[in-house]
């Protein structure tokens, strides 16, 4: 059975998971996740993992995403985005590209950012979404996110469509909304569709609907273990890859005497991919995730 990622173009209208149990029948196992939930109504780039590839996904949910979305103005939603509940209808005020670019731009570093309230982040192990939907109040504590770029791609009022490059936790549903407050008359996302996660663009993404069609060739579109990953790579023999997967201690003098390694990266042997590791304290060898064959 073939381990590594499909990256899928998730359509309108379904759930991450839909995605995930309608590939669990195109590919015939159980052993499948996703990196990166979207919203139903959001379409794009979504990684899923199969097998082993699963193993993969903590490592590729966290990588930067880019989001082409869109806000309406004026109106305000209970979810922050249009399948939610109207709250609220202002007037928008007359705003032109130039104010609004410097508004896109203002959100450009590291900031605090408060979730929806609708939203599968737990209290006390339950998803909020499922506590809003019964009624509970619950205080939603901020989260500290980054957005390294945000461009306008068009104005058309009441709605102003963008680019958005961002980390991994970042909501744009609430970007969206913090956009009509700046503006002075609300707003909720009116549409959106991841473009990147990582190095994985909408240009390798396979629409749902073909992959359902291509039968067994589907195969061909799987990228594997060690080709999904961007990690600097530490290539070892077969005996010390017996070892890594065995679970023996090893230190990095004993896979690349004299090298300097921070961070984590990737222990290959012949282009297979065998753990994805770090260096602890002593230059001990901490194997974060191991692969078998």
């Amino acid at each position: 059975m073939k381990d590594g990622i499909l990256v899928v173009d998730k359509p309108e209208g379904v759930t991450s998971h839909d995605v995930v149990n309608s590939v669990r029948k195109i590919v015939g196992t159980r052993k499948v996740g996703h990196a990166g939930t979207l919203d139903p109504f959001a379409t794009g780039v979504l990684i899923v993992g199969l097998n082993q590839g699963t193993k993969l996904l903590p490592f590729l949910q966290i990588d930067e995403k880019e989001y082409e979305g869109a806000v309406r103005l004026g109106v305000e939603t209970d979810t922050l985005d249009r399948d939610g509940r109207i709250l609220r209808e202002t007037q928008c005020p007359p705003i032109g590209n130039e104010e609004i670019e410097k508004i896109l731009a203002s959100f450009v570093g590291r900031q605090s950012q408060i979730p929806p309230i609708y939203s599968a982040i737990k209290k006390e192990g339950v998803p909020l979404y499922k506590l809003a939907r019964k009624g509970v109040e619950v205080e939603v504590l901020p989260r500290e996110i980054e957005v390294y770029g945000i461009t306008l791609r068009t104005l058309d009022i009441p709605d102003v469509s963008f680019t958005v490059r961002c980390s991994s936790g970042t909501y744009v549903r609430s970007l969206a909304r913090d956009i009509g407050i700046k503006v002075g008359c609300g707003g909720h996302l009116k549409s959106l569709r991841r473009t990147r996660s990582g190095r994985f663009g909408i240009d390798k993404a396979m629409p749902l609907c073909m992959l359902k069609e291509m039968g067994d060739k589907w195969v061909d579109r799987v990228v594997g273990l060690r080709d999904a990953l961007s990690l600097p790579e530490v290539m070892v023999d077969q005996s010390k890859a017996g070892m890594i997967r065995t679970g023996k201690e090893l230190y990095l003098e004993d896979i690349c005497s004299g090298a300097v390694i921070s961070g984590r990266f990737m222990l290959t042997c012949n282009k297979e991919l065998v753990a994805v590791a770090e260096v602890g304290e002593g230059a001990k060898l901490y194997l974060i995730r191991v692969f078998n064959p």
